[in-house]
């Protein structure tokens, strides 16, 4: 009988927008998969894991080894061999992580230029990060290591400059109206034919072009727009329920599948 994946949350209201998880023996292969307004600073811990997606599955995270995703960059997550993986991680918000970059970048939005990494210094910096994050309890003490950090990390491998979503440019305005579309009333059906119909172009034509730009099929991006949005609703107190209804899945049971499939925990631990 394999082990049962140990995930847990960490938050302090004295930092919003940020948040930090710890998961222990997960076997989960994330699909491809993109947050439109969320830094990742994460670190592998015990096990092997692909993390960057089709055409990137050389690259392999390692215990030590430090991964950085920029909002909007599309990225996946498996194992890479039969062992079990143990990771941390901490999620930053586009706003907390502009304000925390603020002393010491002078304009532009912060950029990640490298994706993994395996340095001693910034393992060893990654690592009290993360641990600081998830077991002290002085918000004054979270926030200096986080400003030291993130000075390190943006120091040597951070720019200024304006991201899109997949890291990839925005391309023509049909793609720009289409996410808008998807991104909108999502606890309602909405078909390819509509969308393809709003932006003025045919079905086959717009997902050619919407894959191009975003990286990813119009199902997918709007399915983790729902996802996006019941996080949001959960962590506002809605029962899993009502979040299902109002973010479109056919029932709660649909949700809580969806929900682990791009989250890598169930509801009732994202809340935990």
């Amino acid at each position: 009988m394999r082990p049962k994946t140990d995930v847990r949350y960490y938050r302090d209201q004295a930092l919003p927008g940020i948040e930090a998880c710890r998961v222990v023996k997960s076997r989960h292969h994330f699909p491809e998969h993109f947050h439109d307004d969320l830094y990742i600073v994460s670190m592998i811990t015990s096990g092997h894991c692909y993390c960057m997606g089709k055409g990137q599955q050389e690259e392999v995270s390692e215990p030590g080894t430090v991964t950085l995703i920029n909002p909007g960059q599309i990225h996946a997550g498996a194992p890479a061999d039969e062992r079990p993986l143990d990771y941390s991680l901490c999620y930053f918000s586009l706003k907390a992580m502009g304000d925390l970059a603020s002393d010491f970048m002078s304009d532009g939005i912060p950029e990640f230029s490298a994706s993994i990494l395996k340095e001693p210094i910034l393992t060893a910096m990654v690592r009290h990060l993360l641990v600081t994050m998830m077991e002290s309890r002085d918000s004054l003490e979270k926030e200096a290591v986080l400003v030291s950090t993130l000075h390190f990390i943006l120091s040597k491998y951070g720019l200024t400059g304006k991201l899109s979503v997949g890291d990839r440019p925005q391309g023509r305005h049909p793609v720009k109206e289409a996410k808008r579309l998807l991104a909108s009333d999502l606890d309602q059906k909405l078909s390819l034919a509509r969308v393809a119909r709003r932006v003025g172009v045919s079905r086959f034509h717009f997902l050619r072009i919407f894959k191009e730009n975003a990286g990813i099929s119009p199902h997918h991006y709007r399915t983790f727009k729902r996802i996006e949005l019941s996080k949001k609703l959960l962590s506002q107190g809605m029962l899993p329920a009502q979040v299902a209804f109002e973010t479109g899945f056919a029932d709660q049971s649909h949700f809580s599948n969806t929900f682990r499939r791009y989250v890598g925990a169930t509801p009732r631990q994202y809340l935990a």
